[in-house]
């Protein structure tokens, strides 16, 4: 059975045959989850939009050497870590507070004090993430926020699984100092 719909078997033949990749189908199937992920390692919603035109441009450079030797959902993880990697480091990391403010809108319901409520709390959880260290965020964003297994996680980061966890542990103390500092408790 393959992992793609229907609509997208194109996309998992092309895999399977070792044929170039049909990079349209492609980012039909995955595109909203690499935004997601994208979004999650810069805490920016235009940064996120960067990476992933930055992610499907790649593999569509790369499409004649994407095969099933590698899945393609793992090199799309891997991929959209090192995109968003280097835009942190050229500088595009952050967006204005108005940007990340603006964000969630259009998901709040008729609630508005809910809808404030949910607002807060995704700027609280984006600020300490992002206080994060590069290393332990992205292990921490792969694990606890996208659910991948620590394996998984050490494939697509190209680390050790040991690491994995030791990451994930300095992680973890380092979003609940955050959120102690930031939100005055125990997350």
């Amino acid at each position: 059975m393959s992992a793609f719909p229907p609509s997208l078997a194109h996309v998992a033949d092309a895999e399977a045959t070792h044929l170039p990749l049909d990079v349209g189908g492609l980012f039909d199937a995955h595109a909203g989850w690499v935004h997601r992920l994208a979004q999650r390692l810069t805490s920016s919603s235009a940064a996120a939009d960067d990476v992933v035109q930055e992610v499907f441009l790649l593999a569509h450079r790369r499409r004649g050497e994407l095969t099933d030797r590698v899945g393609i959902r793992t090199w799309l993880y891997r991929a959209t870590v090192n995109v968003a990697r280097q835009s942190y480091r050229t500088g595009r990391r952050y967006s204005s507070a108005m940007e990340r403010a603006g964000a969630d809108q259009g998901r709040e319901g008729t609630n508005p004090e809910a809808a404030l409520m949910r607002h807060e709390s995704a700027v609280l959880v984006r600020a300490c993430v992002a206080s994060i260290s590069d290393a332990g965020r992205e292990v921490f964003v792969l694990y606890e926020l996208e659910r991948i297994e620590g394996a998984e996680i050490a494939e697509i980061l190209e680390i050790p699984v040991n690491t994995v966890w030791s990451r994930l542990r300095l992680a973890r103390v380092a979003f609940r100092e955050a959120w102690r500092i930031h939100a005055g408790g125990a997350p």
